[in-house]
């Protein structure tokens, strides 16, 4: 190219967002149980900064342990504040939210709910980093 057609090319900056990985809920399952809970704070760690790198904004991962660590009650949020970030990007991104915070209710189902979150949870955000890869 010479430089009048360089000059009067459109300059586009375009911003590549990193996309999350894809885990199967069973394993994330699986794996929070045979570690007694140890994976279940890694995953909450990773989707944290996932949809934070995503989307910008949010708990990010060290957020979650420093709360885990110094202010454990604080953690209730947790089921809600997911899954709501969940909604969000998928709204930010122009799609209808599959997801709302208030499935942060089902963790209060005595071990199914826990199960039925997680299960949610992860596939939602499996559904909008496959759309994305």
């Amino acid at each position: 190219m010479n430089d009048a057609a360089v000059a009067v090319m459109p300059q586009t900056n375009i911003v590549q967002k990193p996309v999350g990985k894809t885990r199967n809920p069973w394993v994330v399952l699986i794996l929070g149980i045979v570690t007694l809970g140890i994976y279940t704070i890694v995953w909450h760690y990773c989707v944290l900064e996932e949809l934070r790198n995503w989307r910008g904004q949010g708990w990010s991962g060290i957020v979650f342990i420093i709360f885990a660590l110094f202010f454990g009650i604080a953690l209730i949020a947790v089921p809600w504040l997911i899954p709501a970030y969940i909604g969000r990007m998928y709204q930010e991104d122009g799609r209808e939210k599959p997801i709302t915070g208030l499935s942060g209710f089902w963790v209060l189902l005595p071990l199914i709910g826990g199960i039925i979150w997680l299960v949610k949870v992860q596939n939602h955000m499996n559904s909008f980093w496959e759309s994305k890869r």
